[in-house]
C-alpha cells in the first residue's frame, strides 16, 4: 500500500510541474505578443515616410466617423496602419473633435500629429481669402466680392434683396420685416474655393452670423426680453456709431434710455446709411431729408440694419450697459463725453465741432452754424 501511495504522490507532482511549466509557456508567450504588439503599434503609429517632403490635400467630409477618417488617410498612404489610427485617435479622447474640412498633410507626419492638426481644426485654404470688417454695409461687402472676382454684381444685389431664397435654411429669416441680407453678412475672414457660387458665399456668412449669434447672443437676448431683429439692428447702430470697445455697452443703453422715454434716436450713422451718398459731416439741410432712416423725424428702430455688426455690438445690444444718459458726443480725441441733459450735451456737442472746425481749417462762421445745428438733439455728433 505504501509503494503505491508513492507512486501517486509522484505522478501528482509531475502533473503539477507540467502544470507550472504550461503557465509558465503561456505567460512567456503572452508577454511577447505583448511586446511585439506594442512595438507593432508604435511602430504602425509612425510617419509613413519621415524623409518625406512632398504635401497631400486631403477632404474630410461633414459627419465622417473615425473609421471611415483612416480610410481616406490610408488611401493616400498617409497612415500605417487604420486600425492603429483609430485606437490612437480614441486614445487621446479627441476622436469627437476631429472637424472636417481639407487639410494639407504629408507622409512624414505620425499619427498624433495628422489627430492634432484635425482637432485643432488647421484646415487648408486654397482659395480666395477675403476679410469683412465690422460694421461695413452690404454695398462694400459686394464690391469685394465683385473685385475679388467671386460672383457677378447683378445675382449678388437680387439674393441680397431675397432673403426667401435662403430661409429654408435659415429659419431666423422668416422674420416678415426682414426684406434683405442687411445685418446678417457676418465680418469676418473667409476663404472661398474656386468655383463657389454667389448664393453659396451668402449661406457661408449666413452660417456664421447663425453660429456666433447662437453661441454668445441669443440666450442673453432671449433672458433680456429683445426681439432677434431689433437686437440686430440695433447692434449695426452701435457699431457705426463706437469707436472703442469698451463704449458698446454703455452707447447701447444710451439709445435704449431713449426708446424708454419715446425720445427720437436722432443718430448720424443712421441718417447716412438713408441718405444717396455718404458724407463726412451730417449738415442741418440733411435732416431735413425724407427717408424711414432719417431718426431725426421718425421714432423708434430704423426699419433694418445700418451695417453688419460683429460678435461684441451684438453682444452690447442684447446685454446694453444701465446709466441714466440720454446722449453722448464722441469728441476728436475718440473718447465719449455722456450727458443726462440736454444742456450738458450743449457743452460737449459745441466743444467738439470747435475742434472738429480747427482740425479742418474751417472758418467760416457760417460753416459751423450749419454743422452744430446739424448736430443740436442728436445723441452722437460724429462717428
Amino acid at each position: 500500500m505504501k509503494k503505491n501511495s508513492n507512486v501517486s504522490k509522484m505522478k501528482k507532482k509531475k502533473v503539477k510541474v507540467r502544470l507550472y511549466r504550461i503557465i509558465i509557456v503561456f505567460f512567456l508567450l503572452v508577454s511577447i505578443v505583448g511586446v511585439a504588439g506594442s512595438f507593432y503599434f508604435k511602430r504602425a503609429s509612425k510617419a509613413v515616410d519621415p524623409n518625406s517632403t512632398k504635401s497631400i490635400v486631403v477632404e474630410i467630409p461633414n459627419g465622417s466617423s473615425v473609421p471611415q477618417i483612416a480610410d481616406i488617410l490610408k488611401e493616400k498612404n498617409l497612415i500605417r496602419d487604420k486600425r492603429v489610427f483609430v485606437q490612437n485617435a480614441k486614445n487621446s479622447d479627441k476622436a469627437e473633435k476631429i472637424k472636417a474640412g481639407k487639410y494639407k498633410l504629408s507622409q512624414n507626419m505620425d499619427n498624433d500629429a495628422i489627430i492634432k492638426k484635425m482637432v485643432d481644426g488647421m484646415v487648408y485654404q486654397d482659395g480666395t481669402k477675403i476679410t469683412i470688417p465690422e460694421g461695413s454695409i452690404s454695398t462694400d461687402i459686394v464690391n469685394m466680392l465683385v473685385k475679388n472676382k467671386l460672383g457677378d454684381r447683378a445675382t449678388f444685389v437680387k439674393l441680397f434683396r431675397n432673403p426667401k431664397e435662403f430661409q429654408s435654411k435659415f429659419s431666423f429669416l422668416k422674420d416678415s420685416r426682414i426684406v434683405t441680407l442687411e445685418g446678417f453678412l457676418y465680418p469676418v475672414t473667409y476663404h472661398f474655393e474656386k468655383g463657389i457660387t454667389e448664393k453659396e458665399i451668402f449661406e457661408r456668412m449666413l452660417s456664421e452670423f447663425e453660429k456666433n449669434y447662437n453661441k454668445s447672443v441669443k440666450s442673453i437676448a432671449d433672458k433680456n426680453k429683445y426681439n432677434f431683429y431689433d437686437t440686430v439692428i440695433m447692434a449695426s447702430i452701435v457699431e457705426k456709431e463706437t469707436v472703442k470697445d469698451e463704449d458698446r455697452g454703455l452707447v447701447a443703453g444710451v439709445f435704449y434710455n431713449r426708446l424708454a422715454k419715446k425720445m427720437r434716436l436722432q443718430s448720424d450713422a443712421v441718417l447716412q446709411y438713408g441718405l444717396p451718398e455718404r458724407k463726412s459731416r451730417v449738415l442741418y439741410k440733411d435732416l431735413k431729408v425724407e427717408t424711414p432712416y432719417n431718426l431725426y423725424l421718425h421714432d423708434g428702430l430704423p426699419p433694418t440694419p445700418i451695417a453688419n455688426p460683429g460678435i461684441k455690438s451684438l453682444i452690447a445690444a442684447a446685454s446694453p450697459e444701465k446709466s441714466d444718459y440720454l446722449y453722448f458726443v464722441t469728441g476728436t480725441d475718440n473718447k465719449n463725453y455722456y450727458s443726462k441733459t440736454y444742456e450738458e450735451h450743449m457743452v460737449y456737442a459745441k466743444k467738439y465741432h470747435k475742434e472738429l472746425d480747427a482740425l479742418e481749417g474751417k472758418t467760416s462762421s457760417k460753416s459751423s452754424s450749419d454743422s452744430s445745428t446739424s448736430s443740436t438733439n442728436s445723441s452722437n455728433n460724429e462717428q
